[in-house]
C-alpha cells in the first residue's frame, strides 16, 4: 500500500508536533500490550485516518466514480470471509497504480489503477486482494506481534501503518518520528499475509462472478513492467512484492478453478474513460481522446471524449461528443449525469431542470444524479423544492454526508440559518469531524428566531456531542 505523500505528510507533521495521541486526535487507547487488536479500535483509528484523507488535496471528490467503487466493492465484500464487516471504498487522485486497506474497511483505490486496469475484472482482483488483508485481520494480527515493543498511542501506529507502505522519505522520517523504527519491517505485509490475501482475494472474485483469470493477468503484467522499469517498478510492486512464489502458487490456483469469461459492466468502461479524461492537462486529454475517436471510435471514447472537452470548457465539442453516444451505454445514468452538467455549465436551468427530472425518473436510485437534481433546484432559485427534494433523498439515505450538505446550503439560501447549521453539523459528523460539528451547533444556538422544536434538537445535538466527547477523553487529560 502507497498512501500519497501528502496524506503521510500530513500525518508526520502532525504528530511531529506534540509526539502524541492529541497531535492527530487519535483515541489515546493505551499501551498496546494486549491480546487482541478490536474491530472496535481498528474502527476508530480508520475514521481518523479517513477524516484527515478527506481533508487532503489527494481525496476525489467525485461522486460518480465513488459510486462505481462502493457498487463494485460491496459486491465483492459480500461474498467475502465476513460478508458484515464495515467496508467502504474510495477513489484517490494518484496517478499510479495501487490500492491500499486501512484499519476499520477503508479501501482506497488510485484513479491510476482504474485508469490501468484492461477489463473489470482485473480491477475487481486488486479490491479482492485488499478485502482479504481486512478479513483476514492482518492488520490486527501486526499490532498484536508489535504487543511487546514500546508502540505506546494509537498516533504512533497509525504513522506506523502508513508510513511502512510507502517508499518515500517522508514516510522513512514518519517511522522515525512515531518511534516505530523497530517495527518498520514487521509492518510490512509479509509474504504469508500476501499469499493469504491472494488465496482469499482470489475466492472472492470467483464467487463474486468475475473472471479469476483477471488477477492473475494483472499481477503479471505488472511484474513484466517491473522487469522492464527496474527501479521505477510500478506502485503495487513496491508495496505488495511479487516473488516466483507468490506467481507460481497463484497460477496452480488459478489451473483449479473452472474458466469463466466476464462481460464489463457498462459503469467501468465509461468510469475509466471519465478518469482518464481527469488526467493532466485539460487540453492533452481532449487530443488524447480525439486520436482515440479517429483510430478506434465507440461510446466509451466519445465519453471521455466529452468529458474531457468539458473539462476544458468546449462546450460545443462536449455536445457533439454526447450525441454520437448510441447504444446501451448512451442509457446509462453517468451519461444522463453529463447532459445534465452540460447544461448547467450553459445556464441553461430550464434544460438542465428538466434533464435531471426525466433522468431520475428512469434512474432513482443513483445518487450522482439525485446530488445533480438538487443543486440543479437552487441554482434555478428553486431552493424550497431542493430542501423538500433532499428530505426524501434522505429518507433512503440517512447517513449520506453529501445530501446533509447540499440541505445545509439550501436552508441557507432559504434564510433559515439554524436549520442550516445543523444539517451543516451533520454533515460533518457522517465524516467525523465533531470539533466542527460541534462549532456549527454553537452557531446554530446564537441565531435568532429560531422555533422552539428547532432549538430543543440543536440542544440535545449538542449535550449527546459533549457527552460523547467527555466519554472519548483519556483518564487524566
Amino acid at each position: 500500500m502507497t498512501l500519497p505523500r501528502s496524506i503521510a505528510a500530513s500525518l508526520l507533521v502532525a504528530h511531529l508536533c506534540t509526539g502524541t495521541a492529541a497531535a492527530v486526535e487519535l483515541p489515546d487507547l493505551g499501551e498496546v500490550a494486549r491480546t487482541s487488536f478490536s474491530e472496535a479500535q481498528e474502527d476508530r483509528i480508520g475514521r481518523e485516518i479517513m477524516r484527515q484523507i478527506r481533508e487532503s488535496s489527494d481525496y476525489l471528490d467525485d461522486a460518480v466514480i465513488a459510486d462505481y467503487l462502493e457498487n463494485l466493492g460491496d459486491r465483492l465484500a459480500g461474498v467475502s470471509p465476513s460478508p458484515g464487516r464495515h467496508f467502504a471504498f474510495f477513489p484517490v487522485k494518484d496517478a499510479s497504480i495501487n490500492a491500499f486497506a486501512l484499519p476499520g474497511g477503508y479501501v482506497g483505490v488510485h484513479t491510476g489503477l482504474i485508469s490501468a486496469a484492461r477489463n473489470e475484472s482485473e480491477l475487481a482482483g486488486v479490491l479482492s486482494h485488499e478485502i482479504a488483508h481486512v478479513t483476514q485481520n492482518h492488520i490486527a494480527r501486526l499490532v498484536d506481534s508489535q504487543k511487546n515493543n514500546n508502540l505506546i498511542t494509537l498516533a504512533a501506529l497509525a504513522v506506523a501503518i502508513l508510513a511502512a507502505r510507502s517508499n518515500s522519505e517522508v514516510s522513512k522520517a514518519a517511522i522515525v518520528g512515531a518511534q516505530a523504527m523497530s517495527v518498520q519491517s514487521q509492518l510490512d505485509f509479509t509474504r504469508e499475509n500476501e499469499r493469504e490475501a491472494d488465496r482469499i482475494g482470489l475466492q472472492i472474485l470467483d464467487a463474486a462472478g468475475f473472471s479469476s483469470q483477471g488477477m492473475g493477468s494483472f499481477f503479471e503484467r505488472l511484474q513484466s513492467q517491473g522487469r522492464f522499469y527496474d527501479n521505477n517498478a510500478p506502485a503495487y510492486l513496491r508495496t505488495h512484492p511479487l516473488t516466483y512464489e507468490r506467481i507460481a502458487d497463484m497460477q496452480n490456483r488459478l489451473g483449479s478453478l473452472p474458466y469463466r469469461q466476464h462481460a464489463d459492466s457498462p459503469e467501468f468502461a465509461l468510469v475509466r474513460a471519465r478518469v482518464q479524461a481527469g488526467e493532466g492537462e485539460a487540453k492533452d486529454a481532449v487530443q488524447i481522446f480525439e486520436a482515440q475517436a479517429r483510430d478506434n471510435p465507440g461510446p466509451a471514447v466519445w465519453y471521455g471524449l466529452a468529458q474531457a472537452s468539458l473539462r476544458a470548457g468546449d462546450l460545443q465539442r462536449t455536445e457533439q461528443a454526447l450525441a454520437r453516444m448510441e447504444g446501451p451505454l448512451a442509457r446509462s445514468p453517468l451519461v444522463a449525469v453529463a447532459r445534465v452538467e452540460l447544461a448547467l455549465a450553459r445556464k441553461r436551468w430550464d434544460e438542465a431542470l428538466a434533464l435531471s427530472r426525466a433522468a431520475l425518473s428512469g434512474h432513482g436510485a443513483y445518487r450522482p444524479l439525485a446530488y445533480l437534481r438538487a443543486r440543479t433546484l437552487m441554482g434555478a432559485g428553486r431552493s424550497g423544492e431542493a430542501r423538500d427534494f433532499l428530505d426524501e433523498q434522505l429518507r433512503t439515505w440517512p447517513s449520506d454526508p453529501g445530501f446533509y450538505q447540499l440541505k445545509a446550503q439550501a436552508h441557507l439560501a432559504l434564510g433559515q440559518a439554524a436549520q442550516g447549521h445543523l444539517a451543516q453539523a451533520e454533515a460533518y459528523l457522517l465524516t467525523d469531524r465533531v470539533a466542527a460539528a460541534m462549532e456549527q451547533l454553537q452557531f446554530a444556538q446564537r441565531v435568532g428566531g429560531t422555533d422552539f422544536y428547532t432549538l430543543s434538537i440543536i440542544d440535545a445535538r449538542l449535550r449527546d456531542l459533549r457527552d460523547r466527547q467527555q466519554k472519548d477523553e483519556p483518564a487524566g487529560r
